[in-house]
Formats: C-alpha cells, sequence, structure tokens
C-alpha cells in the first residue's frame, strides 16, 4: 500500500508533527509512505534529513499567494505552478490512498488539486485539524453559524486567512462544497468528538466522519522527566510554583495569551510563569509585570519536554481548539492542564487530567490555575498521568487506527 499524505508544513507545528508520526510509524510497519507540504520554516534540516519527503512550494510562492489572498479574498486559488509539481509528484509516486490534512496556508490550489482527484478517483482520507474545510474562509467560526446554510457577510473576514477588503466567503463555501464532496470514496478524520459531530452537520455529512485521536511519541520523545533535575539544568528552584505556557501567535486573539500575562499578575508573589515561543516584538504587553520569564521558539523537542516536566501547571487558554497536541505533550511528561472549554479541550482535560473553566472567564481561569497549584488540585501528575496518555495517545495507536481507515477505504467498492 503507497500512502501519500498533503499538508502545509512537515514536522513544525501541531498537525505537521502529527503528519511526521503517521509517516515515520508507516515506514517503520513497511508500508510505503510519502510526504508533501508547501511550506518550509528556515533551511528545513528536519525534512531535509528523513526520506520520502518533497516540498512542492517556493517561498516566494507562498508569500505571493499570501498577498494576493488578502488583496482579493480568495484563499486557495493561487499557487498554480506549485500544484502543478505537486500533481507531477502524485503521478510519479502513484498513491493508492491520499491522506489530506490542512489545506489552507498559502502553498495550495484546491480546484487543480481536486480536479486531479476527483478526475482520477483516488481514496482520500482527510484529517480536520480544524473548521477551514467546510467554512468559507476561517479555521474557527466562534459563535457564527454561517457555515450551516453557506457564509457570506463574514462577521471575521479580517482573521486569518484574512481578506483586507472583500467577503468571498459565500463564493468560496459554495466552491468547496463542490469540489471537496465529489466522488464516494473519502473518510472524514477528526481527532476530537466535538468536531466529529460538527463535521456530520456540514456539507461533508455525506461521508463517514470517524474520531482517531492524535498521537504523539511518548515513548522516545514525551515521557516525565526528573523535575529536580530540569529546575536545577534550567535555573529553577525545586519549591518554586511554575507554570508554563506557549506564547507562539501572541498576536491572534484565539490563542489567549493575554489571558496567561493577567493571570501572571493576579499569582504575583505567588507562581512564576515561563512562556515558550515570545517574540521580543511583543514585550510591551509584559509592563507591569516581574513574574513572567520569556523564551524563544524551540524546535528542540527535549528541551521542550524538560520544560513540560519541570512545570507544576500547563495553560492553554485558546478560545478556540480542536485537540491540542501541545496538551497532550505537557500531561505525557506527567503535568496536568489548565484551559478554557473550548472545543475538544474538555475531552483531553477529562477524569483529572486537568481543569477546563468557560471560555474567557478570566476569573475562573486564574482560579482554576491557582487550585492546580495547591495539593487540593486533585489532579492527576508523573507516572500516573503519563501513563494514561501512552495508552490514549501514542503513536502506534493513532497509526494503527489510519492504517485500519486505508484498508477499509481500498477494500470498499462502493460508498459506505
Amino acid at each position: 500500500m503507497i500512502v501519500l499524505q498533503i499538508n502545509s508544513h512537515y514536522n513544525q507545528g501541531g498537525a505537521a508533527r502529527i503528519v511526521a508520526c503517521i509517516h515515520r510509524q508507516l515506514l517503520s510497519a513497511g508500508q510505503e509512505s510519502y510526504v508533501a507540504y508547501g511550506r518550509r520554516k528556515g533551511t528545513g534540516k528536519n525534512s531535509l534529513q528523513e526520506q520520502n519527503i518533497y516540498c512542492f512550494d517556493k517561498p516566494w510562492e507562498v508569500y505571493f499567494s499570501a498577498l494576493s489572498s488578502r488583496a482579493l479574498g480568495l484563499n486557495g486559488w493561487s499557487n498554480r505552478q506549485a500544484t502543478k509539481r505537486l500533481i507531477g509528484y502524485i503521478e510519479r509516486i502513484q498513491p493508492d490512498v491520499i491522506h489530506l490534512h490542512a489545506l489552507h496556508g498559502y502553498y495550495v490550489n484546491f480546484s487543480m488539486l481536486f480536479d486531479y482527484i476527483n478526475k482520477k478517483k483516488i481514496p482520500c482520507v482527510w484529517t480536520f485539524h480544524d473548521c477551514h474545510a467546510f467554512t468559507g474562509n476561517c479555521g474557527y467560526y466562534f459563535q457564527c453559524d454561517g457555515w450551516k446554510t453557506g457564509c457570506g457577510k463574514c462577521p471575521d473576514i479580517h482573521t486569518y486567512p484574512a481578506s483586507q477588503f472583500f467577503d468571498f466567503t459565500r463564493y468560496m463555501w459554495e466552491r468547496k462544497k463542490e469540489l471537496f464532496t465529489e466522488g464516494e470514496k473519502k473518510i472524514i478524520v477528526t481527532p476530537s468528538e466535538w468536531l466529529t459531530s460538527e463535521t456530520k452537520k456540514s456539507y461533508f455529512g455525506k461521508y463517514p466522519c470517524v474520531t482517531i485521536r492524535n498521537g504523539i511519541d511518548v515513548r522516545g520523545t514525551f515521557f516525565p522527566r526528573d523535575k529536580e533535575a530540569c529546575r536545577h539544568k534550567h535555573g529553577y528552584g525545586k519549591k518554586e510554583k511554575l507554570i508554563l505556557g506557549i506564547a507562539v501567535g501572541y498576536g491572534d486573539p484565539r490563542k489567549g495569551a493575554k489571558y496567561i500575562i493577567q493571570m501572571a499578575k493576579e499569582l504575583e508573589g505567588e507562581a512564576r510563569v515561563i512562556l515558550i515561543g515570545w517574540e521580543k516584538k511583543n514585550d510591551f504587553a509584559l509592563e507591569g509585570t516581574t513574574n513572567i520569564v520569556t523564551l524563544p521558539s524551540t524546535g528542540d523537542t527535549e528541551t521542550l519536554a524538560e520544560y513540560y516536566s519541570l512545570a507544576d501547571v500547563f495553560v492553554l487558554p485558546s478560545l478556540a481548539e480542536n485537540y491540542a497536541t501541545v496538551t497532550l505533550e505537557s500531561m505525557a511528561c506527567g503535568t496536568p492542564v489548565v484551559g478554557f472549554d473550548a472545543g475538544g479541550i474538555p475531552e483531553q482535560l477529562a477524569e483529572g487530567r486537568g481543569i477546563a473553566v468557560r471560555a474567557g472567564d478570566q476569573e475562573a481561569f486564574t482560579g482554576a490555575v491557582r487550585q492546580a497549584l495547591s495539593s487540593e488540585g486533585r489532579l492527576l501528575r508523573g507516572q500516573s498521568l503519563a501513563d494514561i496518555i501512552k495508552r490514549e495517545n501514542s503513536t502506534e495507536k493513532m497509526t494503527g487506527e489510519y492504517i485500519k481507515l486505508y484498508d477499509k477505504l481500498l477494500k470498499t467498492e462502493s460508498s459506505f
């Protein structure tokens, strides 16, 4: 069986790490696996060292697509030359199954890719990491129900993927519905029961929609380290109360970084807050705080695992979320999580793995963090928490379930 995955990135960010995990696990299981992706950060050294990985976009093409999308309001209608290269790659490897992931990101032409897939009748598994596939444009629709009836007059037109002037969300919704729902041999996958339920309400409801939990490397990468040793290595005291957060995308209101900063102010003298992925340009937001430690982004998963392990609690105040990989990584390292009850987060934090409070409720968020820092929190920690993630969210378990789907898709002669 030949499997080709398509995504915006490879091994850079949550969904991209899932792609990498599936690819590596397929190869280790003796399957013929390939990945085609559109956007490479830096030198792309992570992908260049691996086999059967192909970056089909050039940086200038991505930048041009982003600019034209923002100016014209059409996302997914550029990148013609890059998509020609992608189709040429598909022609060369002749996959039995195409496994789609995140298609937005200014790197592929929807019409060209799906005209090809639909004409060739290539079986597809499509993993939704957000809601973009069934909305007119947005990745998360918050309180808007326009995606159920056809979009238009978008209230979030200036959020990613942003349009500065024009609203073509109704046109894009109608065109995406036409392109994405042609043919029968498709299975839709989401990592959370929440998104599976929402997907069934969309135009993808004609297809099987199933939940496969995201998997992470719980054996070689994300597992509990010695807390005291990690604290000593990175310069923290063994009795300090430490809160860890990810600050990547501070400028995106969906990420909720402002709730972490306000929480830090309210916990002044009680705890220190470590923010990984901080950009110096955002230092103005730290005015009035003395207990926040900022660190730049790192692709070193060993270092990330050490920080997860040394923290007392990890915080994820996203206002919209699917099934966060960083949450799994923290819990796999034995550290519970406090977050908002957005999307699939409550599913992740159930049964003592963390605390989910009402989205946007600063008082409840800070209170939950304070509770998690105390012995009264009664949350799972250490190896007992890590064992649950090891059992439910390993890459082996996730990939095994995907292989079953691939086989089912190939063996089915008609619609499900």
